[in-house]
Formats: structure tokens, C-alpha cells, sequence
């Protein structure tokens, strides 16, 4: 991988981002407003009902967070098919490794402060996380290092299924999600789909939260053996996604 070649990309990466509108709105805006509302009902529930709300709230930080994550990934890329620019990236010498890696630190950059401010909403919420802080950092990073696994896997598929297929962008995570469990353990779901809840790339990031906002115990050994799992087996598929798209020409359309 060539280390210029990706900080350009990167650079490049943030200028659009500070010019587009749009994005920005996306980035901040859905997040924060999210972050607000169950913010207020936290602090509503505080005399009824005070532990599901700040559940809830702790459990939007995290959700939000991947999203933010994930999406800046894709998003990104889908602006480079959308505008035409993808085929020029690729003509240049940008190899398949250091495209996505560049969005991977792209997504860093951007969603780091976007953690902080919801942070910030949650604690003036009644959530006085700063006691937990090192148990917070590490369940953000797990949280960080799976979304961006997922952006990976997403990019291998739109690669591989075609433009077409750009509304993985915003819609895929909402089923890991989902099948992860957020608000409960995966115990609550059919029993069908407890061993694909079981295998889900945050069903235990959002356990440990939960225990988190309970006070209960919480463990980090799962999350931590998951998060590292899927961002090592991701990046064989995406590369065997990229040159498959590549050898049936589907590459080719996409840009």
C-alpha cells in the first residue's frame, strides 16, 4: 500500500465532505437529533422509569455511532460512482486495498467528533458516564473497528451486485443491527433466529452496553473476539469481491 496515495484520498475525501451539504446533514444532524430526543425521554423517565430510558439512550449512541461509521464509507464511494470519478481513481494506480483504506480513515476522522458531541447529549441526559470512561473508549473502539468491518463487506457487495445495489449504502446495517439485538438480549428473538444473533457483528458490543447502562458487569472478552474476527475475514471477501466484479465487468459499469 502506498501511504501518499491514501492520505491524498483521505484529504480529498474531507474536502468533499465540507462542501457538501448534504452530507453533513447526514453526518450530523440524524445522529445528534436522535440523540436529543431520547435524551429528553431519559430524563422524563428519570422518576418512572429511569434505567429503560437511559437504556435506550445508551444504546442510540452506540447504534448511531456505527451508522455514522459505516455509512461515511459507502457513502463516499457511491459519490465517486454517482459523479463519475471512480473510474478515475482506479486509472491513477489507487489499488482496491488502499481505496477502501482510505475511506476507513475517512470515516475515523469524521466520526470521532460526532461521538463526542453525542456523548455530550447523553451526559447533560443524566448518563454521568465519565466514572465508566475506559469501559465507554473500549466499547466505542469495538464499535468503530465492527462498523468499519461492515463498511468493507458493503462495499465488497455493491462492487460485486452494481450500482443498483448503492442502497445497501444506507440500508444494510439496519438489519445487522437489527439481528444483533440492541435493546435486549437475543434470547427475547424467536428461537430460529437465536443462533444468527449469535453470530451478528454487534450482538455482543450491545450486550456489553447494555450492562453498561445497568450497572451490570460487563464483559469485553466477546465483543472484542467478534470486532476482530469480522475485520479480518472481510478483507479476503472483499478482495475476492473486487476481482470478481473486475473479471465479469461489473467493475467496469460501476464506475
Amino acid at each position: 500500500m502506498n501511504v501518499g496515495r491514501i492520505l491524498a484520498l483521505v484529504y480529498r475525501d474531507l474536502l468533499i465532505i465540507r462542501r457538501s451539504k448534504w452530507r453533513l446533514v447526514e453526518i450530523f444532524y440524524f445522529p445528534l437529533t436522535t440523540m436529543l430526543m431520547w435524551g429528553f425521554y431519559a430524563s422524563y423517565s428519570a422518576s418512572f422509569a429511569f434505567e429503560a430510558g437511559l437504556l435506550v439512550l445508551v444504546i442510540s449512541l452506540f447504534w448511531n455511532f456505527a451508522y455514522v461509521a459505516q455509512s461515511t464509507v459507502n457513502m463516499q464511494m457511491m459519490e465517486d460512482v454517482w459523479f463519475g470519478s471512480l473510474k478515475q481513481l482506479f486509472l491513477s494506480g489507487v489499488s482496491e486495498v488502499e481505496y477502501v483504506a482510505a475511506r476507513i480513515f475517512t470515516a475515523t476522522v469524521v466520526s470521532a467528533p460526532v461521538l463526542a458531541l453525542m456523548a455530550a447529549v447523553a451526559f447533560f441526559s443524566g448518563w454521568d458516564f465519565l466514572s465508566e470512561l475506559p469501559l465507554v473508549a473500549a466499547i466505542s473502539a469495538l464499535t468503530l473497528l465492527t462498523s468499519l468491518a461492515m463498511a468493507v463487506l458493503i462495499t465488497g457487495m455493491i462492487v460485486v451486485l452494481g450500482r443498483g445495489y448503492g442502497f445497501l449504502s444506507w440500508t444494510a446495517l439496519q438489519a445487522f443491527v437489527l439481528l444483533s439485538a440492541p435493546f435486549f438480549p437475543r434470547e427475547v428473538f424467536p428461537g430460529f433466529l437465536q443462533p444468527v444473533s449469535a453470530v451478528m457483528p454487534y450482538t455482543y458490543i450491545f450486550e456489553a452496553a447494555r450492562n453498561l447502562a445497568l450497572g451490570s458487569p460487563v464483559g469485553l472478552w466477546k465483543p472484542t473476539l467478534v470486532a476482530a474476527a469480522y475485520f479480518v475475514f472481510v478483507w479476503p471477501v472483499y478482495i475476492f469481491c473486487f476481482r470478481l466484479a473486475r473479471k465479469n465487468g461489473n467493475l467496469v459499469k460501476l464506475a
